[in-house]
């Protein structure tokens, strides 16, 4: 059995799928689609960085084998050629910042909190936007950015069309498409 619940911010559920009946050999693999109607949510901004969270049950008769969290926004993005970048409706103009993963005297296996510090102080600079420059940006820098409000250029260093290189690209979209500051890929 298969279900999702969906929280707010303070853990109350908000809604629930049906449960439904999955069947797998061992090995095996399947897609559940589950459809969620979610009333009165609260756009993710720059200015409330609102997360929701998707808590995916799987259940073998009436014991829970495994589950998984995921927190996430709900925004829209528009871009317009003649007026510009919107997020949820209003005009946005993107002042960001090209940063790359390590931190000077730090380098590239820092604390969580290193992420954050570094949120804040771009946010507190004026920057509205994070260019991930020439590698995927670390989960937790997402998570950063989905938590205090910054927008993300998620991006990839691989030039060329290879297949190595496409599938690479995909997997980065797949492992990064909830997060809530991720409007970008490049």
């Amino acid at each position: 059995i298969v279900y999702s619940i969906i929280t707010d911010r303070n853990g109350k559920q908000i809604a629930k799928t049906p449960e439904q009946k999955v069947t797998l050999s061992v090995f095996g693999k399947t897609t559940v689609k589950q459809n969620v109607n979610l009333k009165n949510i609260t756009l993710w901004s720059l200015e409330n960085p609102y997360l929701y969270k998707v808590i995916s049950v799987v259940k073998s008769g009436n014991q829970i084998v495994d589950q998984t969290k995921t927190r996430f926004g709900i925004k829209t993005v528009t871009f317009d050629a003649k007026k510009g970048f919107f997020l949820n409706g209003k005009h946005l103009k993107i002042q960001g910042t090209n940063n790359h993963q390590d931190h000077a005297g730090v380098g590239s296996a820092l604390p969580d909190f290193m992420q954050y510090y570094r949120v804040k102080l771009l946010k507190e600079m004026g920057s509205n936007a994070n260019r991930a420059s020439h590698n995927a940006p670390t989960p937790e820098l997402l998570e950063a950015c989905d938590s205090l409000g910054m927008l993300v250029l998620d991006e990839q260093r691989l030039l060329n069309s290879s297949p190595e290189y496409i599938d690479q690209f995909k997997r980065l979209i797949k492992r990064d498409r909830n997060h809530a500051s991720v409007f970008l890929w490049s």
